[in-house]
Protein backbone atom coordinates (compact mmCIF):
# COMPACT_ATOMS: atom_id res chain seq x y z
CA UNK A 1 0.00 0.00 0.00
CA UNK A 2 1.51 3.64 -1.06
CA UNK A 3 1.40 6.30 1.88
CA UNK A 4 -0.05 9.18 0.57
CA UNK A 5 2.23 12.11 2.00
CA UNK A 6 0.52 15.93 1.84
CA UNK A 7 2.63 18.90 1.90
CA UNK A 8 1.51 22.04 3.24
CA UNK A 9 2.95 25.47 2.83
CA UNK A 10 4.26 27.12 6.27
CA UNK A 11 1.42 29.73 6.87
CA UNK A 12 2.17 32.49 9.79
CA UNK A 13 -0.34 32.11 12.79
CA UNK A 14 -2.78 35.14 13.74
CA UNK A 15 -0.61 35.98 16.63
CA UNK A 16 2.75 36.42 14.38
CA UNK A 17 0.67 38.51 12.03
CA UNK A 18 -0.92 40.34 14.95
CA UNK A 19 2.56 41.34 16.30
CA UNK A 20 4.12 42.05 12.38
CA UNK A 21 1.14 44.64 11.92
CA UNK A 22 1.66 46.09 15.72
CA UNK A 23 5.63 46.48 15.06
CA UNK A 24 4.75 48.53 11.50
CA UNK A 25 2.23 50.60 13.16
CA UNK A 26 4.41 51.41 16.18
CA UNK A 27 7.14 52.66 13.32
CA UNK A 28 4.77 54.18 11.42
CA UNK A 29 3.94 56.29 15.27
CA UNK A 30 7.56 56.76 15.39
CA UNK A 31 8.18 58.47 11.82
CA UNK A 32 5.31 60.60 12.31
CA UNK A 33 6.61 62.00 15.69
CA UNK A 34 9.96 62.36 14.24
CA UNK A 35 8.01 64.35 11.36
CA UNK A 36 6.17 66.52 13.37
CA UNK A 37 9.40 67.17 16.29
CA UNK A 38 12.08 68.38 12.92
CA UNK A 39 8.68 69.94 11.41
CA UNK A 40 8.35 72.12 15.00
CA UNK A 41 12.18 72.14 16.00
CA UNK A 42 12.74 75.71 15.88
CA UNK A 43 9.41 76.52 18.03
CA UNK A 44 10.59 73.37 20.46
CA UNK A 45 13.82 74.93 20.32
CA UNK A 46 13.05 78.42 21.67
CA UNK A 47 10.91 77.66 23.90
CA UNK A 48 13.29 75.55 25.55
CA UNK A 49 15.75 78.75 25.72
CA UNK A 50 12.22 80.45 27.05
CA UNK A 51 12.17 78.33 29.97
CA UNK A 52 15.99 77.68 30.74
CA UNK A 53 16.02 81.40 30.75
CA UNK A 54 15.10 82.40 34.59
CA UNK A 55 13.98 85.98 34.46
CA UNK A 56 11.86 86.42 37.45
CA UNK A 57 9.60 89.03 39.09
CA UNK A 58 11.14 91.87 40.80
CA UNK A 59 10.81 93.21 43.70
CA UNK A 60 12.53 96.62 45.47
CA UNK A 61 14.99 94.89 47.23
CA UNK A 62 18.64 96.27 48.74
CA UNK A 63 20.97 95.66 46.47
CA UNK A 64 21.64 94.77 42.96
CA UNK A 65 24.54 91.89 42.99
CA UNK A 66 26.40 91.49 39.66
CA UNK A 67 28.07 88.03 39.23
CA UNK A 68 31.73 87.55 38.02
CA UNK A 69 32.21 86.63 34.56
CA UNK A 70 30.59 89.10 32.46
CA UNK A 71 30.60 88.83 28.59
CA UNK A 72 32.87 91.47 26.50
CA UNK A 73 30.62 93.78 26.15
CA UNK A 74 29.44 94.09 29.85
CA UNK A 75 26.07 92.90 29.35
CA UNK A 76 25.57 92.24 33.03
CA UNK A 77 26.63 95.38 34.47
CA UNK A 78 25.02 97.40 32.08
CA UNK A 79 21.75 95.58 33.10
CA UNK A 80 22.37 96.12 36.52
CA UNK A 81 22.56 100.14 35.98
CA UNK A 82 19.32 99.70 34.00
CA UNK A 83 17.45 97.59 36.73
CA UNK A 84 19.30 100.92 39.09
CA UNK A 85 18.07 103.96 37.34
CA UNK A 86 15.09 101.96 37.17
CA UNK A 87 14.41 102.30 40.90
CA UNK A 88 14.57 98.55 41.87
CA UNK A 89 17.59 99.03 44.54
CA UNK A 90 19.61 101.59 45.65
CA UNK A 91 22.93 99.65 45.58
CA UNK A 92 24.88 97.85 43.32
CA UNK A 93 27.02 95.30 43.66
CA UNK A 94 30.04 94.39 41.71
CA UNK A 95 31.48 90.96 42.47
CA UNK A 96 34.34 89.61 40.54
CA UNK A 97 37.54 87.46 40.67
CA UNK A 98 41.43 88.47 40.22
CA UNK A 99 42.22 88.41 36.09
CA UNK A 100 46.13 88.96 37.12
CA UNK A 101 47.79 88.74 39.98
CA UNK A 102 47.82 92.85 40.10
CA UNK A 103 44.55 93.19 38.22
CA UNK A 104 40.85 92.42 39.55
CA UNK A 105 37.68 91.73 37.24
CA UNK A 106 35.92 93.93 38.95
CA UNK A 107 38.41 97.06 37.88
CA UNK A 108 36.74 96.79 34.52
CA UNK A 109 32.82 96.31 35.89
CA UNK A 110 33.77 99.78 37.81
CA UNK A 111 34.86 101.61 34.52
CA UNK A 112 31.81 100.34 32.55
CA UNK A 113 29.49 101.14 35.38
CA UNK A 114 31.04 104.79 35.66
CA UNK A 115 30.65 105.17 32.01
CA UNK A 116 27.45 104.53 32.18
CA UNK A 117 27.09 106.73 34.44
CA UNK A 118 26.42 104.91 38.06
CA UNK A 119 26.89 107.11 40.50
CA UNK A 120 29.90 106.27 42.73
CA UNK A 121 28.11 106.63 46.57
CA UNK A 122 26.09 104.11 44.91
CA UNK A 123 28.15 101.20 43.64
CA UNK A 124 29.98 98.94 46.26
CA UNK A 125 33.14 95.77 44.85
CA UNK A 126 33.51 93.19 46.36
CA UNK A 127 37.13 90.86 45.34
CA UNK A 128 36.98 87.39 46.40
CA UNK A 129 39.13 84.46 44.99
CA UNK A 130 35.94 82.17 44.12
CA UNK A 131 36.36 80.40 40.91
CA UNK A 132 33.33 78.94 40.62
CA UNK A 133 29.51 80.20 40.95
CA UNK A 134 29.02 77.85 44.43
CA UNK A 135 32.39 79.47 45.93
CA UNK A 136 30.93 83.13 44.63
CA UNK A 137 27.53 82.63 46.36
CA UNK A 138 29.48 81.28 49.25
CA UNK A 139 31.49 84.40 49.60
CA UNK A 140 28.75 87.02 49.14
CA UNK A 141 26.89 85.00 51.63
CA UNK A 142 29.30 85.86 54.16
CA UNK A 143 29.82 89.55 52.64
CA UNK A 144 26.00 89.95 52.67
CA UNK A 145 25.46 88.97 56.37
CA UNK A 146 28.29 91.52 57.06
CA UNK A 147 25.93 94.34 55.68
CA UNK A 148 22.77 93.08 56.74
CA UNK A 149 21.58 92.93 53.18
CA UNK A 150 18.51 90.22 53.11
CA UNK A 151 16.43 91.25 49.88
CA UNK A 152 18.94 91.28 47.07
CA UNK A 153 18.32 91.29 42.84
CA UNK A 154 21.07 88.85 41.24
CA UNK A 155 21.83 89.69 37.69
CA UNK A 156 23.88 87.34 35.68
CA UNK A 157 23.73 86.25 32.03
CA UNK A 158 20.39 84.39 30.65
CA UNK A 159 22.16 81.40 30.26
CA UNK A 160 23.34 80.91 33.80
CA UNK A 161 20.74 81.95 35.22
CA UNK A 162 18.79 78.61 35.92
CA UNK A 163 22.36 77.42 37.50
CA UNK A 164 22.95 79.85 39.38
CA UNK A 165 19.56 80.37 41.17
CA UNK A 166 19.94 76.94 42.05
CA UNK A 167 23.20 77.42 44.27
CA UNK A 168 21.83 81.07 45.61
CA UNK A 169 18.38 79.06 46.87
CA UNK A 170 20.48 76.46 48.32
CA UNK A 171 23.12 78.81 49.87
CA UNK A 172 21.11 81.67 50.96
CA UNK A 173 17.80 81.00 51.45
CA UNK A 174 18.17 78.77 53.94
CA UNK A 175 19.70 81.92 55.80
CA UNK A 176 16.64 84.04 55.50
CA UNK A 177 18.03 86.01 52.29
CA UNK A 178 15.66 86.94 50.04
CA UNK A 179 17.12 86.27 46.25
CA UNK A 180 15.28 87.54 42.77
CA UNK A 181 17.15 86.71 39.52
CA UNK A 182 17.22 89.49 36.58
CA UNK A 183 18.37 87.51 33.23
CA UNK A 184 20.98 89.91 31.43
CA UNK A 185 21.14 89.37 27.51
CA UNK A 186 24.25 88.26 26.66
CA UNK A 187 25.67 88.34 23.15
CA UNK A 188 26.90 84.78 23.66
CA UNK A 189 23.59 82.87 23.98
CA UNK A 190 20.74 84.70 21.79
CA UNK A 191 17.91 82.25 23.15
CA UNK A 192 15.45 83.20 20.19
CA UNK A 193 18.09 81.51 17.81
CA UNK A 194 20.84 79.68 19.93
CA UNK A 195 20.72 76.17 17.72
CA UNK A 196 22.19 78.38 14.51
CA UNK A 197 25.79 79.53 16.08
CA UNK A 198 28.17 77.10 17.56
CA UNK A 199 29.29 78.99 20.39
CA UNK A 200 25.57 79.28 21.66
CA UNK A 201 24.96 75.53 21.53
CA UNK A 202 28.66 74.90 22.59
CA UNK A 203 27.81 77.08 25.38
CA UNK A 204 24.78 75.40 26.64
CA UNK A 205 26.08 71.98 26.33
CA UNK A 206 28.56 73.18 29.02
CA UNK A 207 25.86 74.85 31.14
CA UNK A 208 23.67 71.72 31.03
CA UNK A 209 27.08 69.52 31.83
CA UNK A 210 27.75 72.20 34.90
CA UNK A 211 24.21 71.92 35.76
CA UNK A 212 24.71 68.35 36.76
CA UNK A 213 27.69 68.54 38.41
CA UNK A 214 26.02 71.83 40.69
CA UNK A 215 23.73 69.45 41.51
CA UNK A 216 26.05 66.62 42.69
CA UNK A 217 27.79 69.69 44.45
CA UNK A 218 24.75 70.64 46.41
CA UNK A 219 24.39 67.15 47.92
CA UNK A 220 27.31 68.24 50.34
CA UNK A 221 26.72 71.79 50.96
CA UNK A 222 26.54 71.27 54.38
CA UNK A 223 29.82 70.53 54.71
CA UNK A 224 31.05 72.70 52.40
CA UNK A 225 29.65 76.04 54.26
CA UNK A 226 33.01 76.84 55.48
CA UNK A 227 35.21 75.60 52.74
CA UNK A 228 37.23 78.59 51.29
CA UNK A 229 37.42 79.62 47.94
CA UNK A 230 40.32 77.16 46.25
CA UNK A 231 44.18 77.76 47.52
CA UNK A 232 45.35 77.98 43.63
CA UNK A 233 43.54 81.08 43.12
CA UNK A 234 46.29 83.73 42.44
CA UNK A 235 46.59 86.72 45.16
CA UNK A 236 43.81 89.25 45.56
CA UNK A 237 42.10 91.60 48.62
CA UNK A 238 40.21 89.29 50.73
CA UNK A 239 37.04 87.70 50.18
CA UNK A 240 34.76 90.21 51.78
CA UNK A 241 36.87 92.92 51.05
CA UNK A 242 34.22 95.74 51.07
CA UNK A 243 35.31 99.33 49.44
CA UNK A 244 32.93 102.04 48.72
CA UNK A 245 34.04 103.40 45.20
CA UNK A 246 35.42 106.95 44.92
CA UNK A 247 38.66 108.19 42.53
CA UNK A 248 41.24 107.18 42.96
CA UNK A 249 40.95 103.57 44.50
CA UNK A 250 43.39 102.08 47.34
CA UNK A 251 45.27 99.57 45.61
CA UNK A 252 44.81 96.06 46.28
CA UNK A 253 46.80 94.20 49.16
Amino acid sequence: METCKTFTGRSHQPGQRGGIVLWLLVLLLLAGLGGIIYTARRPLLRAFAAWWVVDERLERSQAIVVLGGDSVLGDRVRHAVELYRRGWAPRVILSGPPLRTYYSETELMEREAANLGLPPDALLVFRHNAYSTLHEAMALRRFLAEHNLRRIIVVTSNLHTRRARTIFHAVLRRHGTQVRFSAAPDVRFPPGRWWEEREARAALFMELVKTVHTWWELRDLPAQAGVPPPASAPEAPPAGAFLLVAPPLPAAD
